[in-house]
């Protein structure tokens, strides 16, 4: 399963959720997002419900999908230096490479988290949100600000609250959620910017600050709930 402080920690900073939100948005944006999954074989949803890695599949489904050569069990990075024995699918593909560990460790199933890291992938949440996606465009898809912690840490730039906006509801959403965390290393991030958004606490994604250095995705984690009943 996903490593406790790094589960308490999102639970810690994202708050309730989405306060009261039109029942027919949801129900809109979650059909549409279902719909893309029968397309996009690299399209995975916060729920697990549906798409090529979900809340249901085994290690054997992964094998029968991309081929024994292409899933390799290893440890998996679970945050401050500590790692977790999972799986992982094109281990030596860096844009096609996904961390998977298992709810049930020992028999390789039922999906607990999926991760990607690094600078680009295939793999992608809703509105093609994957690793390299911008601090803006976010908040344009969000249509507000929204908050994150702050630099120079082991969970650095982890976004905390999409504050109620439109992100909420397919990334936040109940059944399931995903973890966007940003980097701060750009060529524009001078030392004297960055040291006003370093440390354990939020900061608004319309930070003057963070608007000029723009960080982008570096690591998404889907974390999946218990897969519901037919």
């Amino acid at each position: 399963m996903l490593r406790q402080s790094n589960r308490d920690f999102f639970v810690r900073c994202s708050g309730q959720g989405p306060a009261l939100w039109s029942i027919g948005f949801i129900f809109l944006a979650t059909l549409s997002a279902f719909a893309q999954t029968t397309s996009d074989p690299w399209l995975t949803l916060a729920s697990g419900e549906k798409g090529s890695i979900n809340a249901r599949m085994t290690r054997q489904d992964l094998v029968r999908i991309y081929g024994a050569p292409n899933v390799i069990d290893q440890d998996v990075d679970t945050g401050e230096g500590e790692t977790e024995l999972g799986t992982v699918v094109f281990p030596k593909d860096s844009e096609r490479s996904i961390e998977i560990l298992w709810q049930d460790p020992e028999k390789k199933t039922l999906p607990a988290s999926a991760q990607i890291e690094g600078a680009k992938s295939l793999w992608k949440t809703v509105h093609n949100i994957s690793l390299g996606t911008s601090l803006r465009d976010l908040e344009r898809l969000n249509g507000r600000p929204f908050k994150l912690a702050g630099f120079g840490w082991d969970y650095s730039g982890t976004v905390t609250s999409w504050e109620n906006g439109a992100l909420a509801a397919e990334l936040d959403g109940g059944h399931g959620r995903v973890i966007l965390r940003l980097d701060s290393s750009t060529p524009q991030a001078a030392d004297k910017d960055v040291a006003q958004v370093v440390g354990d606490r939020d900061f608004s994604s319309h930070h003057p600050v963070m608007q000029k250095l723009n960080p982008t995705a570096y690591q998404i984690i889907w974390v999946f709930g218990s897969p519901t009943q037919n």
